[in-house]
């Protein structure tokens, strides 16, 4: 998808005016943005995420490696792709497949590698391997979530396997499965996945923050429009090229390429989607009011402003809420309820 630019000249002169002339100022509590992010106040719901781009099947050592590259930024969040390493290769018979997979929640050979690495670095991982079935024969394809002191939070079991994963053994989960991790709300979904609408609309009824897109399936300009769509960040973790990190504008913060396959940005998941109508003088007296500590773009286009708190203590909810902000979701639903009362009565 073609880089588009977000417009951000969405207020007038006079009001610009008044910003510089110290109406601002009210803001809150710390004197700048500038001595908020020095005390390490400013933006509360910053996260940093790294994706490791790389093929499935890696060794553990392999693998050490990479998430020792991938904790240099300091991440919250490292992201590994689809099947990133496996107790049996794939040569192997279905039921050896199934006989050595992890059995989770007690912890295999994986588990425990990936324990140790997320408490080493203080970090979230979350990894896909196979999980093998607490009952009968199967395994599962599971992107397992671990927290920073090392323990399994919980893990997502892939909805939609290809017909070749389940004629291999591999057996379909039951649903969107949301973490509430320190940060924010994440859910996960794994390569053929994304390819089911009805799976993202199940993580935007849960409230998914972010996203985690761990895959042997790259999903291209999918990525992108589901972000928009559900109005959250997307990372994906790809075995190569586009492995994507995407806020809730579709815009792409940080790609994988040959030369580089670990990726990492920092997002803010304190910020909202609202549309541009009805919504114009609320959001310039928002923004008169707290000035540097909130961030407007417009997307033209989409016709929708793009909210993002930098304050150390108020977050963007607060601020819609105090201005009466409509956000994008409640405008729909109200002109939906709107087109009811107006919808003609049956010939």
């Amino acid at each position: 998808m073609a880089p588009r630019k977000t417009v951000g000249c969405w207020m007038g002169v006079a009001a610009w005016m008044l910003l510089a002339t110290g109406l601002s100022a009210r803001a809150g509590e710390t004197s700048s943005p500038e001595t908020a992010k020095k005390q390490g106040k400013l933006g509360s719901r910053v996260v940093g995420v790294s994706s490791v781009c790389y093929p499935d099947g890696r060794s553990i050592a392999e693998m050490e490696k990479l998430i020792d590259a991938a904790a240099l930024d300091k991440p919250d969040l490292i992201l590994l792709t689809e099947g990133c390493m496996q107790n049996a290769p794939h040569s192997a018979t279905r039921q050896e497949k199934d006989d050595e997979s992890d059995p989770l929640p007690q912890p295999g050979p994986i588990t425990q590698f990936l324990s140790r690495k997320a408490q080493q670095y203080h970090t979230y991982i979350m990894a896909s391997y196979w999980r093998k079935a607490p009952k009968g024969t199967g395994r599962y394809n599971s992107a397992v979530l671990f927290d920073r002191q090392g323990k399994v939070t919980g893990y997502y079991d892939k909805v939609f396997p290809t017909i070749g994963e389940m004629e291999d053994g591999i057996l379909p989960g039951r649903g969107a499965v949301v973490f509430d991790t320190d940060f924010g709300r994440i859910g996960a979904m794994i390569c053929f996945d994304f390819n089911f609408m009805e799976l993202l609309a199940e993580y935007k009824k849960l409230g998914a923050e972010l996203i985690c897109f761990l895959s042997n399936y790259r999903a291209g300009r999918l990525i992108p429009a589901a972000a928009l769509r559900n109005q959250c960040f997307i990372a994906s973790s790809v075995p190569g090229e586009n492995g994507v990190i995407v806020d809730p504008l579709g815009r792409t913060l940080a790609e994988s390429s040959q030369y580089g396959r670990i990726i990492f940005a920092r997002i803010n998941l304190d910020s909202r989607v609202v549309h541009i109508d009805f919504n114009a003088d609320r959001v310039r007296r928002l923004k008169e009011k707290y000035g540097p500590y909130v961030k407007v773009e417009t997307a033209s286009p989409e016709a929708v402003y793009f909210l993002t708190s930098l304050h150390p203590e108020i977050s963007v909810g607060d601020m819609i809420k105090e201005f009466e902000v409509e956000t994008l979701d409640a405008y729909l639903d109200r002109a939906r309820s709107v087109r009811m009362q107006h919808l003609p009565k049956a010939d």
